[in-house]
This record gives C-alpha cells, structure tokens and sequence, in this order.
C-alpha cells in the first residue's frame, strides 16, 4: 500500500462494494443449504410438485442472498472487511484532523502525508497520530495569530500542561518540545502523554483551527475586546519585570542556546512562570499577549 492510497475515498467505497458482492458469493453456498433446509422442513409430510420446490427454493435463497447482502454493507461489517473503511473512521475520529480537513486543505494534505509515511513503514494509525503530534503543534503556531482571545487562552492552558509533563519527566524534553533539534527525536512525538493529555491535545488543535478559520474571515460575530500596541507593549514590560525580580539577570537568557541546554530544569521554570504570570492579567490582555508569545513574536 502507498503512503496515500489509504486517504482515497472514491477507491476505499467502490473496494467495500466489490468486498460486499465477494461475501455474498463466498457465502451464497451457505444460503443455499438453508434455503434447501427451510424448504424441507417447510414440506414435511406433503408431497409438492417439483417446479413448487424449485420456486420455494429460489425465493428462499434470494432472501438469504439478500439479507447477506444488506449485512455485508453494514458499516460495522465494512470496516470488518474493509481495512481502508476502517481507516477512514479512525480519521474521522480525530477531532484534530477533521478540523484540518475541513478549515485548512493545504494543511491537511501535510498531515495526510506525514499519516500515510508513518502508516507505509508499519506504524498503527493511532500511533501515527502520536508521532505526528510535533506538526501539529507546528501547524497550530502558524495560525495563533488569527485566533481570538480566549482560544489562546487556552492553548497556553495546555501548552503548560504538557510543559510541565515533559519537565517531570526530563527538563531537556521541555526544552525539546519549545526548541526542536534536526535530527533528534520531538518529544511529542513520543508516548508522554497519557490518554486524556492526548484527546486534550487533539481537541485544541481542533479548537484553533475552528478560531483561527473565522480569524481569517474576518467572522463579524467574533467580539474580541481590542487592546491597543502600546498597551500590550507595556503590560510585557511589567511581566518580563516581573521575571527579573524573580530569576535576576537569568530572565533575559533565554534565548541564548548554550545557556538552555546548561540548564534546562532553569528554564522550563521560567518558560512556565512567564505563561502563568500573563495568565494572571485580564482575559482580553492575557490573550493578546499569549498571542504574541506563543508565536514567539515577543519572549
């Protein structure tokens, strides 16, 4: 299987009816005898004609044949027999990429690609969603900046959470997660997420990308309070002040490479402070700012 014949609707419904016409002939010897059985059975002790017989027998045997058929199109049974149906509804199980699919084709085609590599080496579907949890998180960073307030909101909500995940389970990963490295395995492309951290990643990628469409749109619904340039700017002064008085001159270090990996524990504790700190302000400001922060227009 190629890494994208999987994706191919029109050819995974016409497999499914030609798997569908395949069981009811595989099985239509069967449905002969149990026509033949309720036939007999039905003419115990009478003596019927022979062309009755064969008349009983047919309409018999096509009600079988029938009712093979029907249950063979059942979409339990489809994706019994049909391993791309039963792909199809493990996408469209995921929230992340139905959201994708529908908001964002150019995106979706990344993420079908990225699917079909994993799945073409062996890799289970619901595994490959896992691998590919770093494009995710790589798609959504693009389209922050069209989100409203309280998705953004959210997302940090999140990004903290799995922050402080990887922290507990190794400072470097959290340092990994902010700042991949070529070569070296994403953390979130590992298992460290438990099964509810996941269905909560799937979902908010979801969410931004149901945000971030009408962002686009200009949706006239969304109501947003504005909070002016020089007022974010000002408010990021006092949350970076906010930082030195508690981690001194480290707080501008950040972005110095060779100082994160000398000490990663240091700054996964700064990178989760300086989100709870913009958490702390008012929903409309802290949603401007983590905007900006989460896109790494301001850090």
């Amino acid at each position: 299987m190629s890494g994208n014949s999987m994706f191919a609707i029109p050819a995974g419904q016409q497999a499914g009816l030609w798997l569908s016409y395949a069981v009811v002939l595989l099985l239509l010897p069967v449905c002969a005898v149990i026509a033949g059985v309720v036939v007999g059975v039905s003419n115990r002790d009478q003596s019927p004609e022979d062309g009755s017989l064969v008349r009983q027998f047919l309409l018999f045997l096509a009600i079988f044949a029938a009712a093979t058929w029907g249950i063979s199109r059942l979409p339990s049974v489809q994706s019994r027999i049909n391993p791309e149906i039963k792909v199809r509804e493990q996408l469209s199980a995921n929230p992340a990429y139905e959201a994708i699919r529908k908001y964002a084709p150019s995106d979706a085609a990344k993420v079908q690609a990225a699917l079909g590599s994993e799945v073409g080496s062996g890799v289970k579907l619901g595994d490959a969603f896992v691998r590919i949890r770093p494009l995710f998180a790589t798609l959504v960073r693009e389209r922050l900046g069209f989100v409203d307030q309280a998705t953004a909101v959210m997302w940090a909500h999140l990004m903290r959470d799995v922050l402080q995940q990887m922290k507990a389970s190794d400072p470097q990963k959290c340092v990994r997660t902010l700042y991949p490295v070529r070569g070296v395995p994403h953390p979130l492309s590992e298992p460290v997420l438990s099964d509810a951290g996941n269905t909560a990643f799937m979902k908010a990628v979801a969410d931004v990308y149901a945000s971030a469409s009408a962002g686009m749109r200009n949706d006239p619904v969304r109501s947003d309070p504005h909070v002016e340039l020089q007022a974010l700017q000002t408010e990021y002064r006092l949350v970076m002040e906010q930082m030195k008085g508690e981690f001194g001159d480290d707080a501008v270090r950040t972005k110095d490479p060779q100082w994160r990996e000398a000490h990663p524990d240091l700054y996964c504790d700064m990178v989760l402070r300086k989100m709870q700190l913009i958490l702390q302000r008012e929903a409309a400001m802290a949603g401007s700012l983590l905007r900006e922060y989460l896109r790494g227009d301001i850090s």
